[in-house]
């Protein structure tokens, strides 16, 4: 997600800082319950927003909130290939953890 934020510039570089602070806000106090900024887009899976940012996500036990992907709004309705990227890392996450196999890269963490 910080690679994807991190490379929009210009008008999209403003979206994407106000994108972080969405998260930041989110790893503080949860997801927002505002539909302007946070909304769910299939059963398990949710899009934050920020102007035509988007970044999917969905929960795990419902207390951890975990970000499948971003990209750039380009039409009314969510495309359903992002959606379908979103479930298919839905699936792999929870297959790893079952496994005990959930690795999480540190670079990832890295302040902006």
């Amino acid at each position: 997600m910080t690679e994807f934020l991190q490379g929009l510039e210009g008008r999209l570089g403003k979206q994407a800082r106000r994108a972080w602070s969405l998260l930041d806000v989110v790893a503080s106090i949860g997801p927002p319950r505002n539909t302007d900024v946070s909304h769910r887009l299939a059963p398990d899976i949710w899009e934050f927003i920020s102007g035509d940012l988007r970044i999917l996500w969905f929960y795990d036990e419902r207390k951890v909130v975990v970000c499948s992907h971003g990209f750039v709004k380009q039409r009314q309705k969510t495309p359903k290939a992002h959606l379908e990227q979103a479930e298919a890392v839905r699936s792999r996450y929870f297959e790893a953890k079952s496994k005990s196999a959930l690795r999480i890269d540190d670079e990832e963490f890295e302040s902006w």
